[in-house]
């Protein structure tokens, strides 16, 4: 009686462990290839960038194949119109003159994007941005976040009145944070709408984000040393653009997440066109900017 007490659970561990050596064979169907507008713009004098490529599967590394011939062009609700000229490789610029800019907080702009058999087009205004107030360094000793050394954070308050979205940007010697860990996003002064942190200054896990993430945990060294140079921007976005950088970040995290993973989806940008049954993917986005540096001692 007893062997066969034992017999039966062993039996069932060997089936359940032999079912976990099967391999998976996971088939994706191809689809046909949509545009994708890479439109970031802001209001600093510097020169704009829009680029136009093809999506691929999503298992393809290569790279994208660009779009090439497009007719661009922004116009502000001013009566100002940007011509974008095409350089190559489906990228496409608008070089300011000296002091000049696309515009200012509360300007509305018209993408329209020409092409033989379809015209792309969105909008976006200029929503406005908090100062940077400061940056601070300190050094850090038997801190769980890492290794001894020096971390950053900066401080700056979230704008009065529900709904403020905002893109923070670190860059450690003119290189821009750009893992996936590091795409720093806040809702007023918060992760998301449901927090309603209204007015005040930025939560600690979004002031800390301008230390970089490591590779590896736990990391061999502290984010800054003495003569590092840190910039941190805060770029105001609308909420289309809040919503559809949130989208790419949990897309691009999706690995980590296992169980709890999404399924794999298009993230959802404001772009429309005349072409019916045709969905573009990408945003158009024009933000205003506010920034600060500092050099660690």
């Amino acid at each position: 009686m007893s062997s066969n007490i034992v017999f039966i659970p062993a039996l069932l561990i060997l089936v359940i462990w032999s079912s976990c050596e099967d391999v998976v064979e996971i088939q994706t169907a191809d689809a046909p290839n949509q545009i994708v507008v890479d439109a970031w713009l802001n209001n600093l004098s510097q020169q704009q960038e829009i680029r136009l490529t093809y999506s691929q599967p999503y298992f393809d590394s290569s790279f994208t194949k660009p779009l090439l011939e497009a007719d661009i062009e922004i116009k502000s609700d001013h009566g100002n119109t940007f011509v974008f000229k095409e350089i190559g490789s489906g990228q496409y610029i608008w070089q300011p003159l000296e002091g000049q800019s696309l515009g200012e907080e509360g300007d509305i702009f018209i993408l329209t994007i020409t092409l033989p058999d379809q015209v792309i087009a969105a909008t976006s205004m200029i929503h406005p941005v908090p100062e940077i107030d400061s940056i601070s360094q300190e050094f850090r000793e038997n801190d769980l976040s890492g290794p001894d050394g020096i971390y950053t954070q900066f401080f700056a308050r979230d704008l009065q009145g529900l709904g403020n979205t905002y893109w923070i940007k670190s860059y450690k010697n003119n290189e821009y944070l750009n893992k996936p860990d590091e795409i720093n996003l806040a809702f007023d002064a918060g992760f998301d709408g449901g927090s309603q942190l209204d007015g005040i200054i930025f939560i600690p896990p979004i002031r800390e984000l301008t230390n970089p993430v490591p590779d590896e945990f736990p990391a061999d060294e502290a984010p800054y040393k003495p003569g590092d140079q840190l910039r941190v921007e805060i770029h105001s976005l609308t909420l289309e653009a809040f919503e559809f950088m949130s989208s790419v970040r949990d897309q691009i995290l999706n690995g980590s997440n296992t169980i709890f993973a999404s399924p794999i989806a298009n993230s959802k940008g404001n772009l429309t066109t005349n072409k019916s049954n045709t969905e573009v993917l990408g945003v158009f986005c024009v933000s205003a900017v506010s920034s600060a540096e500092l050099l660690i001692q």
